[in-house]
């Protein structure tokens, strides 16, 4: 298979290359993207400590996998820039702690089911090379065509994934182990600047930039800020569920303590 390595080099020396209608329109969201960047490490930092603290695991598996899997294409293979692969290669560092409490803990959360339980630490390794083959498969088929665009194509229907699937693991656990409210916060705020660079691109540079707003595009960043809106109404629902007399209380101790002992 071809990784098309020099379809990238050149759509990247390209990109180097292409001079903006304004000057501002390449250097000042090139620049803020260290924004989301660092607010994205410091919630993957807080996911990993809320994991230990919590003794089970913030990210959902299959986003986990994702991440972890584009991390290191995009961080080692197909770098977009010296600032991107730096950002991308110490979120994917990050990650490895996220992935050691996931195999940790997880065992406990899927109790319910021993399948599962059992065969954690395969299920994520199996995952974690299917989605490396996903991204490098699509890497390969599309750069040729779309050149570095891919990177959006791939990178914004995760962050919808990874803030739909966050949503839904809260709900369906019924406990609030693995998530915080710095978590969201800094997710959320890492997420808003990166949409808003492409705002900025789209509306200075839109002969470079129109793929970011196309329907399919427009679909996901709207949809990533819409989610990542919804998430604290979720929050608030099931912690206060949490501390209702009789209610979900000892959800959470129960996966802290009980859950623990049985897989220790």
């Amino acid at each position: 298979m071809s990784f098309a390595q020099k379809e990238w080099a050149v759509a990247s020396a390209e990109y180097e290359a292409a001079q903006p209608p304004y000057w501002h329109a390449k250097v000042v969201p090139d620049a803020f993207t260290a924004v989301p960047g660092i607010l994205w490490s410091i919630s993957y930092i807080l996911m990993a400590l809320r994991s230990f603290k919590d003794k089970s695991y913030s990210m959902p598996i299959y986003c986990l996998c994702l991440n972890i899997a584009w991390e290191g294409v995009y961080g080692f293979v197909y770098g977009p820039s010296l600032v991107n692969q730096i950002v991308f290669a110490q979120w994917m560092i990050v990650d490895l702690f996220l992935l050691y409490a996931t195999v940790k803990f997880g065992r406990a959360q899927w109790r319910h089911s021993p399948l599962v339980a059992n065969n954690l630490t395969w299920i994520i390794l199996a995952g974690i090379a299917f989605c490396l083959g996903l991204h490098l498969s699509v890497a390969a088929t599309f750069i040729p065509s779309v050149g570095r665009r891919v990177v959006f194509f791939t990178s914004w229907p995760m962050q919808v994934i990874i803030n739909v699937g966050s949503i839904a693991q809260i709900v369906s656990r019924g406990h609030t182990a693995g998530h915080s409210w710095g978590i969201w916060w800094t997710r959320m705020l890492g997420t808003n600047p990166a949409a808003c660079c492409f705002y900025w691109r789209i509306y200075y540079w839109p002969d470079r930039f129109d793929h970011a707003w196309t329907p399919y595009s427009a679909f996901l960043l709207l949809t990533s800020l819409f989610t990542d809106l919804i998430y604290p109404f979720a929050f608030m629902y099931v912690r206060n569920n949490e501390k209702a007399p009789g209610a979900g209380s000892a959800g959470k101790n129960d996966i802290i303590a009980a859950g623990q002992k049985k897989w220790r």
